[in-house]
């Protein structure tokens, strides 16, 4: 397994990605200084095996679902679709097989990557035989954008979104707690226990979850609503219009704006990173755009059901300027 690192520049802005997992490694911005930067935690060498072996998923493109499946199983087609657990008794993440851990295909675009895969039933225990396609692209004004496409030979569930850990200081030794977000979402998808979804979606104002108002990400993060989860790990149910996020770093300047055509976000705040690769807890941040945690249990959310003869398709944009 040959892992290589493709890099694209525009302007003062740069970013790379691995052909292992689809992952991006840096995102290279300037600060208010015009000093340049990586404001990702990317993993740290090129062996597979270390890759493979890590739990955090830095930077990798998620899918066929990201997030939580409940007792890692889901009825389509007249069947139960079930998987090995990797997450007590859930699957996170699609499991050891899922798109991340697989070599893609990439070839260079006049403004970055296009990326693609064949991802079977047989291989990842998911419906049908699916193509998958990432596009990646920079401009020199500083959007960060990645397009998703997939189509499948059977209903299949398909609910991508990228792992990137944000942090903007620049430096991965410096915890995100000081960053200031601002989330466009006046509700989130309750979690149980193992952080499935209880199908309850809750009003987020007066609690820790409360981001409509810019604050700074460490203000509530130890409180006891969050305890379970070790401080953010929840999807926010994104309100229509502008930015669905704004966060911005104050001793740098960076500041990152979010775009998605995606129903929810989950913000997830480097809770378990325990040291690999020398990153801390709380040192990293990820925007996770997708569909609701477990909707394929669900049928009351928002379904994200692939039928053949349809595409699934979906943009997030990350804009970086600076204040």
């Amino acid at each position: 397994m040959e892992i290589r690192q493709y890099t694209f520049t525009s302007g003062l802005y740069s970013f790379s990605i691995l052909n292992l997992g689809c992952a991006v490694t840096a995102i290279r911005t300037p600060d208010r200084c015009g000093r340049i930067a990586n404001v990702t935690l990317p993993f740290i060498g090129t062996e597979a095996d270390v890759i493979l072996r890590s739990a955090s998923f830095f930077g990798m493109t998620i899918g066929r679902f990201a997030n939580r499946i409940a007792g890692a199983s889901f009825p389509l087609s007249g069947k139960a679709w079930s998987f090995a657990p990797n997450d007590g008794p859930n699957l996170l993440h699609s499991g050891k097989n899922g798109i991340w851990s697989k070599i893609w295909d990439i070839k260079p675009t006049p403004d970055g990557f296009l990326c693609t895969l064949s991802a079977t039933q047989a291989e990842d225990g998911f419906p049908g035989d699916a193509e998958i396609t990432v596009r990646f692209s920079l401009s020199a004004g500083g959007d960060f954008t990645i397009r998703y496409s997939a189509t499948c030979t059977a209903p299949c569930p398909f609910n991508l979104t990228n792992h990137t850990y944000f942090n903007l200081t620049g430096d991965p030794a410096r915890d995100i707690l000081s960053h200031t977000a601002r989330i466009n979402s006046s509700s989130i998808v309750e979690a149980g226990a193992g952080l499935i979804p209880t199908g309850r979606i809750l009003p987020v104002q007066g609690t820790a979850w409360d981001f409509t108002a810019e604050k700074p990400i460490g203000r509530d993060i130890d409180s006891p609503a969050l305890a379970p989860a070790g401080g953010y790990d929840h999807a926010f149910v994104l309100s229509p219009g502008g930015p669905f996020v704004r966060i911005t770093e104050p001793q740098s300047g960076r500041v990152l704006e979010g775009f998605t055509d995606m129903p929810a976000v989950h913000f997830y705040t480097g809770n378990y990173l325990d040291g690999e690769f020398g990153y801390h807890r709380r040192h990293g941040f990820c925007l996770e755009t997708e569909f609701y945690p477990d909707c394929v249990n669900r049928p009351e959310f928002p379904s994200c059901i692939v039928r053949p003869g349809e595409t699934f398709e979906s943009t997030t944009l990350y804009r970086f300027t600076t204040c």
